[in-house]
């Protein structure tokens, strides 16, 4: 025999840990209908003693009400599970392939009708009373069913941000690194140079703990419905293509920064969610206007940090609307999904026309100029370094190179550079002028005016004349 909490738990975890949620129940609470939409299942578990007879009976009332069955329910039902508690001599032969008939009269049997894969979590779990149980399970309220389903797919998601979090901490320390863009961040400058793989990484990376705690909250909320309301491959899709449209619309109106974190991500969560709430027409129209109202509230909440990327937030939010959009409009009209596909295939061609057509932003000698500017040649050395290893060297990189060589050492060497870099962009007008300038401070003014006649010729600055008069003057 199975006590009535065992059933009731067992009901509980069931639709904790899998698919299934609950139906419809009779006024007794003696006979519970759980439902599975996605395989299109039903378990229908009945406490109530019934004869061989009247479980016969039941079952032909099934059959006969099965398409108002589907109806309600508003899903094909493939299979149908009849689960009689504590009861024996039951029919269990000349039924439809679709409608079975189980007695469950021990633990042991429950376990295996009522079975999912997270039994190791919940035997640890202690037992609350009848009553808890049964309103946990008869609530039918959608925005509380989700938040009470196991949702492995975000809890993965948090975790993997967790321990990229950590690895990419300790990397810090162990290379003496604190560059977002040396973690894998997205830059304008790094995408056009080919580093594509970025456009996904910086989903995955975070600035500091504050930033890492508010995604990772939102995450759990948001990821929790989205998981609830659509299927697991749908929700990655979102994630993944709504963080990634809202880093393309990042870089096509910014170039200068630096962007990671998964909150462009998340707005593809609200943008699902708020199409969820369009769509399904399961809530009323105040319901969705409040949820508005309190998306425009978080979006308002995150924009107090540091750094914020109002593009990706609002790209991302764009990218999930629009991707859980094709998964309603697919269901209607597939003429209207392929011309959406066309549609986003386009936006994204121009989007990618834009970004490679844009003005290259050099930020690795804007770190090595901050460096220098804060007194840390060290630290710059090494990014200009870095910066020629990767070849994203240009005229700019040996100017600040020859400064800090100046600096640290002497002005021979900083020459040097300068020297070996006007062979590699012999038509820059930078290093032309740096090079006037360096040989006039030695009182060369023969070759200091060979290099500005040079710089005038190439771009004809005003402060390129005015060094040329200056050396005129003084030679």
């Amino acid at each position: 025999m199975i006590n009535e909490r065992q059933v009731w738990r067992s009901i509980f975890e069931f639709i904790k840990y899998t698919g299934y949620e609950y139906f419809t129940h009779n006024s007794d609470e003696e006979d519970i209908w759980l439902i599975h939409r996605k395989n299109g299942s039903i378990k229908r578990i009945v406490f109530r003693k019934e004869t061989a007879q009247a479980t016969l009976f039941m079952v032909q009332k099934v059959i006969d009400h099965f398409d108002d069955i589907e109806m309600s329910a508003g899903v094909h039902i493939k299979d149908f599970e009849i689960i009689l508690v504590n009861q024996t001599n039951q029919i269990t032969n000349d039924l439809p392939l679709n409608i079975h008939v189980k007695e469950c009269n021990d633990k042991l049997t429950l376990d295996k009708l009522l079975k999912h894969h997270y039994n190791v979590i919940t035997n640890k779990y202690r037992d609350k009373s009848v009553n808890t149980y049964k309103r946990l399970v008869l609530n039918d309220n959608v925005i509380e069913k989700a938040t009470r389903k196991f949702s492995p797919i975000t809890y993965i998601l948090i975790l993997v941000n967790i321990i990229i979090f950590i690895y990419t901490f300790f990397w810090n320390v162990t290379h003496k690194v604190d560059l977002a863009i040396e973690k894998g961040g997205l830059t304008h400058f790094n995408f056009v140079h080919g580093d594509y793989y970025r456009i996904i990484t910086s989903i995955f990376l975070h600035f500091d703990i504050q930033h890492l705690l508010f995604n990772m909250m939102s995450l759990f909320i948001f990821g929790k419905f989205i998981e609830y309301f659509y299927r697991k491959w749908q929700y990655l899709c979102i994630y993944i293509g709504g963080g990634i449209i809202g880093n393309l619309i990042s870089l096509t109106f910014d170039n200068a920064s630096v962007s990671v974190g998964a909150s462009g991500a998340i707005c593809a969560l609200i943008g699902a969610f708020i199409i969820y709430l369009v769509f399904s027409s399961k809530f009323d129209k105040r319901f969705i206007l409040q949820s508005f109202i309190g998306v425009c509230i978080f979006l308002g909440a995150s924009a107090i940090f540091e750094n914020v990327n109002h593009f990706a937030h609002f790209g991302g939010l764009f990218g999930g609307m629009f991707i859980a959009t094709l998964y309603y409009v697919y269901q209607y009209r597939t003429l209207y999904f392929y011309i959406m596909i066309a549609g986003i295939v386009i936006i994204t061609i121009l989007l990618l026309l834009n970004i490679f057509s844009e003005k290259e932003h050099h930020i690795y000698n804007e770190y090595a100029k901050a460096y220098m500017i804060e007194g840390n040649d060290d630290e710059s050395i090494r990014v200009i370094r870095q910066t020629i290893d990767k070849g994203y060297d240009n005229d700019e990189t040996y100017i600040l190179y020859g400064l800090v060589k100046t600096k640290q050492e002497s002005l021979s060497n900083g020459l040097l550079v300068w020297l070996n870099a006007i062979k590699k962009f012999p038509d820059s007008d930078r290093l032309n002028y740096q090079l006037a300038l360096a040989y006039r401070s030695i009182d060369d003014y023969q070759k200091a005016e060979k290099y500005i006649n040079k710089a005038i010729v190439l771009n004809e600055k005003d402060e390129y004349i005015q060094l040329k008069k200056e050396i005129k003057k003084f030679r």
